[in-house]
């Protein structure tokens, strides 16, 4: 249902190495990869989804929202975006990659993902 829009993200960021979107207690909703899955890509996943929860949390202290992450580990850079407040839209990208590009790509989708969950 949703990799139409994965693909175009990983198709239109060089670097790019696959696209997820998953919910907050890390069971992957759709996936797509460049050329093969990255066994790594999943551990991945579940601590940003971990990782942003908790950032969330932190609203009861005034901070304010966290709605995107960025983290490099080894040669994968992963951003993550929340989608409808359940859900996260993951970009895998060589450390090498665009990322301001990868953040762009997953913001302009979002609002499309967000529409297809209604």
């Amino acid at each position: 249902m949703f990799k139409q829009k994965l693909s175009s993200v990983v198709n239109h960021v060089d670097g790019s190495i696959g696209c997820l979107l998953i919910g907050f207690d890390g069971i992957p909703i759709d996936t797509v990869y460049r050329d093969e899955e990255l066994p790594q890509m999943s551990a991945i996943a579940v601590e940003l989804s971990n990782l942003l929860d908790k950032f969330r949390r932190l609203q009861v202290y005034e901070v304010g929202e966290v709605n995107e992450l960025s983290i490099t580990a080894g040669s994968i850079t992963a951003l993550a975006k929340v989608v409808a407040d359940e859900y996260l839209l993951i970009l895998a990208m060589t450390s090498d990659a665009d990322v301001n590009r990868g953040q762009t790509m997953l913001r302009l989708i979002c609002p499309v993902v967000e529409k297809q969950m209604q």
